[in-house]
């Protein structure tokens, strides 16, 4: 049961880091403006994103896939196998969490909870 949670835990937090990392380059490339027509700039923009996102998104997702389980272990280690690894992944999670809502929607949770609870 626990190498399933552990499995599943790493996958999804593996997932988003990626996603955010290749969405950031990708926002990059797509809002640089070269002064070429949409047509031509599209299709550039299309073969520079998939030259740079599919390396980037091999060697990304190896290396978070690591750093996301030493922590999760860690945290399975010092609080305890169930509660640590539960603990470590509310942890990672409310982290990307508020890195999205800041992305998507311009939202800071931190001045959100301010606002609301001081």
């Amino acid at each position: 049961m626990f190498k399933k949670l552990f499995s599943i835990m790493v996958l999804m937090i593996t997932v988003l880091t990626v996603n955010l990392l290749t969405g950031y380059i990708s926002d990059r490339i797509i809002h640089y403006e070269l002064g070429l027509n949409p047509y031509k700039y599209t299709a550039i923009a299309m073969l520079v994103l998939v030259f740079i996102l599919v390396p980037a998104y091999s060697y990304l997702n190896n290396k978070v896939e690591i750093l996301v389980a030493k922590f999760l272990l860690s945290g399975s280690n010092s609080f305890g196998k169930t509660i640590g690894l539960l603990l470590s992944f509310a942890i990672i999670f409310g982290i990307l969490f508020a890195i999205y809502l800041h992305d998507w929607f311009q939202i800071n949770i931190l001045t959100e909870f301010k606002a609301k609870f001081f």
